[in-house]
């Protein structure tokens, strides 16, 4: 269960941590909707009559969708055809009283699931990036995210798909991570910190934290250890191998 935050403002305005909330994309006859899959809010002391609103956001467009109230919301499929589709999809929650438009409690820069697109600990964005490939923005509060060119790749989908993408940019993505935690190991520790959802990754990949002395030399191999791991486990060399002598890149 997400944790409640709830800090000290003049409106008494319940903060809802992201992990409450689930946001999946589908595509329906080629137009993607959103669905608002999960909601938790019962142990926030909010009353069910309350209503519930989405605001979805892409570049400079923007859209609300009223939903009902707590106690029941629609959970059918919502259009994005108004949206500009070329942009990153961010949403916001509000809950107010019916006849008071001073919210209650909020939610904000919620990232959606998209089920064309694998879950992932470096999710994927379509971007304009003009005549660069991808793009790795590693500064935000979510954690890394790797934006691609979305007048080359439609989807995610067709990114994930196009294995030459997958086997030359992702381990250098990973690297780029890798090295941001490596000058600041301590974050692997902070729960408040996105990338500290890579410590299970890391264990996972049997390599181990990054050292803590400091020496760049360490750090840099350590760096290299975990690429070699990552590529070892996909393949990624062996799969283009085979692909190239065949022909048939997908």
């Amino acid at each position: 269960m997400g944790r409640l935050s709830r800090r000290s403002n003049p409106t008494n305005l319940t903060e809802i941590d992201k992990n409450r909330i689930t946001i999946a994309i589908v595509d329906i006859n080629g137009q993607k909707h959103f669905m608002l899959q999960r909601v938790d809010l019962q142990d926030l002391g909010l009353s069910l009559d309350l209503q519930l609103i989405c605001i979805a956001r892409t570049g400079n467009s923007s859209r609300r969708f009223d939903l009902g109230t707590l106690g029941s919301w629609n959970k059918s499929p919502q259009s994005l055809d108004a949206l500009d589709q070329s942009g990153a999809l961010r949403f916001r929650i509000l809950v107010h009283s019916q006849n008071d438009p001073q919210l209650k409690a909020s939610a904000e820069n919620l990232r959606p699931f998209d089920d064309a697109q694998a879950e992932s600990l470096i999710p994927m964005e379509p971007a304009q990036l003009g005549e660069l490939l991808w793009q790795l923005d590693i500064s935000g509060d979510d954690g890394p995210v790797l934006k691609y060119n979305v007048a080359v790749f439609p989807s995610a989908a067709g990114v994930e798909n196009y294995l030459p993408f997958a086997a030359l940019v992702l381990p250098e993505a990973v690297r780029h991570v890798m090295q941001k935690i490596a000058n600041d190991p301590a974050v692997l520790d902070d729960p408040g910190d996105p990338l500290s959802a890579w410590n299970a990754w890391l264990e996972a990949m049997g390599v181990g934290k990054p050292p803590s002395s400091g020496d760049d030399k360490e750090s840099a191999e350590w760096c290299d250890q975990i690429v070699d791991a990552f590529c070892r486990r996909h393949l990624f060399a062996s799969r283009l191998r085979i692909d190239l002598t065949t022909g048939a890149t997908a």
